[in-house]
């Protein structure tokens, strides 16, 4: 929309190849004509958000793979470490983080 409340039309040139548009291997969306002929990603967020998808996606197949577990001391659920809950998780929920950090605890 513009300042005066129009709605405006973005036109946008999509960058082609011998197989068609070009499209980003993030979101999806066809590459500007003036990205180079080597990009993939259509901006900075698009490969910033694939690299953690994909990081995560390789921490949890090596959690799997190792199989740790983890119970939680008060209620005793277990789940697999990195997977379920984070590596570094205690407990199964925050209720009882809550609990056992509130002053005098239970």
């Amino acid at each position: 929309m513009g300042r005066d409340g129009a709605v405006r039309l973005r036109l946008v040139a999509a960058a082609e190849d011998q197989d068609g548009p070009r499209l980003c291997r993030g979101c999806g969306e066809p590459l500007m004509l003036s990205a180079k002929a080597t990009a993939v990603f259509c901006s900075a967020v698009c490969r910033s958000r694939s690299w953690r998808r994909m990081r995560r996606a390789k921490a949890r197949t090596e959690a799997v793979t190792v199989a740790a577990t983890a119970s939680c001391p008060e209620c005793g659920v277990s789940w697999t470490v990195g997977v379920e809950h984070p590596a570094s998780a205690t407990y199964c929920s925050p209720r009882w983080r809550r609990r056992r950090t509130r002053p005098g605890g239970v």
